[in-house]
């Protein structure tokens, strides 16, 4: 008895596998299909900066190495999250700075197939500097650190060279814009 039941259920379970004829399969070519609305290529997700610029302000120039993340896109922006260290040094006096951006670009300001794109775009910014001083009759240095939250716009091109390499040239702003830290940045981008 055993054995009819095990012999019925392989039979059965060989019968579910079994090719069907057309006629009995269902038409499928009328079903909509899901579509994935994520178009970011690999190299378009993340991407790695290396710069420098020139400094509004005490200094003359800054050096910058930053890493650039895409977030999300939606009907009319994208949304990218941006980390950036500088340093800048002049006479006696040295400054680093952390930054985490987070900035917005309008979709209608160019396509992912140009090679040269214009750059629009701005966000808020979290900030960490740090300046250290010495002073001419001190013997040691001093250090100064500021926190502070700011808006950036962004304005300037990025030029694709090859699928992995490119170069980055804007300018940026501040709101408020009681810090001459604002600058225009070269950098080579590599994704």
């Amino acid at each position: 008895m055993t054995r009819s039941l095990i012999l019925l259920a392989a039979l059965g379970a060989l019968h579910a596998f079994a090719p069907r004829d057309a006629s009995a399969q269902a038409d499928t070519t009328d079903t909509p299909r899901v579509k994935s609305t994520f178009t970011r290529t690999a190299e378009e997700r993340d991407r790695f900066e290396l710069g420098g610029g020139v400094v509004r302000g005490f200094f003359d120039a800054v050096g910058s190495f930053g890493y650039r993340r895409f977030l999300a896109q939606g009907p009319a922006l994208e949304a990218n999250l941006m980390g950036e260290a500088t340093g800048t040094s002049k006479d006696q006096l040295t400054e680093g700075a952390l930054g985490v951006y987070v900035l917005l670009r309008p979709l209608k300001t160019y396509k992912e197939s140009w090679r040269v794109r214009p750059l629009l775009e701005a966000g808020p910014a979290f900030h960490l500097v740090v300046q250290g001083a010495s002073l001419e009759g001190l013997e040691k240095t001093r250090y100064k650190a500021k926190v502070y939250i700011k808006t950036h716009p962004y304005v300037g091109f990025e030029a694709l060279l090859t699928r992995r390499l490119g170069l980055v040239v804007r300018g940026r702003a501040s709101i408020p814009s009681h810090r001459p830290f604002d600058y225009a940045q070269a950098a080579i981008l590599l994704r």
